[in-house]
């Protein structure tokens, strides 16, 4: 057993605040009491561990492309659709699965450093995926994408991707840190037998469907044309919205579409910095969440949008959150916390994940007492939660644990070397951008 004593504890369990003076006890990376050190258990057999500063819950992403670390700064400037065919597929085109292994690897690498212990990955090369993220000791929901365009012709056609995304399904069901599921890219890109056929398998394994939707105005355009709804409503009448459904983006839906994702207990990943960088438009995060819709913060991919950094998600989500509303009362740091914690590990139907309560993994990450940003701390004035959000940053990272096993110690990455795999992914990146 361990137990780990921390100045400051959020458990992010509902309806309990931060806890001065807090203890997690671990036994097999899970944890099993936390709470007030006045109320922990006599446990003399524990190994203790003393956090000096904030301990909390690994962050959560739910929509993520960390390989594209490979292509990270291509096509500045472009709106997601001639980002995708000018700048980005013709590398895609390129990449080899031990490209997506490595590039998984460094992107792991890249969040586990930021306070992220899960991410949700839409990515090819399925399997590589989940080997790259368990190298690094990342907890991953591999959903591999399955999409039908002429430059990506050498992923196979898509009855050949899914029957892969199966298959590693399989290879991985006895892992404890991998979880796959089915990733159809988008309404517009994925011919109807196969958005049906995803449908079919989904509602017999109850594997997670992670979708691209309304991300860009013009899709709603282009899904009418082929089928007469909007992108919710024709995924809706197809059935892939029966399962377990995560959205991505949802930028451009009406309120009908809202009614859509509710009554079928759809999720959405926002990402608001990826949404800003493309132009893609502001998401409405406060309509979503008060239709009772299961909402998290992500970061999207490294190439969408550069970096992986869950802090500056929650401000920048805030922030147009304000704007779009005009209401400086809008979207509350407790509540943006919430959705990179227990919020987003719900919207996966994941509660193992994002709190540190008993049951749940042993996920967890503490914030330097010494970072700058964090003070000064006023006794009596404080709001942890709020000092975390508005000045919280990937330097406040300390230490990171997954599953109770030790990642990130001193700010640096323990599990992979990040010399070597630096200058191999330069090369990989020269490579692809040929």
């Amino acid at each position: 057993m361990d137990r780990y004593e921390a100045d400051l504890l959020l458990t992010m369990s509902e309806g309990e605040g931060p806890i001065s003076s807090g203890v997690v006890d671990v036994v097999d990376g899970r944890v099993v009491w936390s709470g007030p050190s006045s109320e922990a258990p006599c446990r003399p057999e524990a190994a203790v561990h003393r956090i000096e500063g904030i301990l909390m819950p690994g962050m959560v992403n739910i929509h993520c492309h960390s390989p594209m670390v490979l292509v990270r700064g291509a096509g500045e400037g472009l709106p997601v659709d001639r980002w995708l065919r000018e700048a980005i597929w013709p590398r895609e085109a390129m990449l080899t699965a031990d490209d997506v292994r490595a590039g998984m690897r460094m992107g792991a690498a890249e969040l586990l450093s930021n306070g992220i212990t899960t991410s949700v990955e839409m990515y090819f090369h399925g399997d590589a995926v989940a080997r790259g993220a368990a190298e690094a000791g990342l907890r991953c929901l591999v959903t591999a994408p399955v999409i039908e365009d002429a430059r990506l012709s050498r992923f196979g056609v898509w009855e050949a991707q899914i029957e892969e995304m199966v298959a590693t399904r399989d290879r991985w069901a006895s892992s404890g840190l991998i979880e796959v599921g089915m990733g159809p890219h988008a309404a517009y890109s994925i011919p109807e037998r196969c958005l049906r056929r995803i449908a079919e398998i989904a509602a017999d394994t109850g594997m997670l469907v992670h979708i691209h939707v309304a991300e860009q105005e013009w899709e709603d355009a282009a899904v009418r044309e082929r089928s007469g709804m909007s992108a919710p409503a024709y995924l809706e009448s197809i059935g892939l919205l029966e399962g377990r459904a995560l959205a991505a983006h949802a930028v451009w839906i009406s309120d009908e579409d809202i009614d859509v994702f509710a009554r079928n207990g759809v999720s959405v990943a926002h990402c608001p910095c990826s949404n800003a960088k493309h132009a893609s438009g502001v998401a409405r995060v406060d309509d979503l969440l008060a239709a009772g819709i299961r909402v998290g913060i992500a970061t999207d991919g490294p190439a969408s949008h550069h970096r992986l950094d869950l802090f500056e998600e929650m401000r920048t989500a805030i922030r147009l959150a304000r704007i779009r509303q005009g209401d400086a009362r809008a979207l509350p740091p407790a509540l943006a916390l919430h959705m990179v914690t227990a919020g987003a590990a719900d919207a996966i139907d994941r509660p193992d994940l994002g709190r540190l309560a008993p049951g749940a993994r042993a996920d967890m990450a503490a914030l330097s007492p010494l970072e700058p940003s964090l003070h000064p701390v006023i006794p009596g004035e404080d709001d942890p939660v709020s000092r975390i959000v508005w000045s919280g940053s990937p330097a406040c990272v300390e230490s990171v644990w997954v599953g109770g096993r030790q990642v990130v110690e001193g700010g640096r990455v323990t599990s992979v070397d990040m010399e070597e795999l630096r200058a191999d992914m330069t090369g990989r990146a020269g490579r692809l951008s040929g």
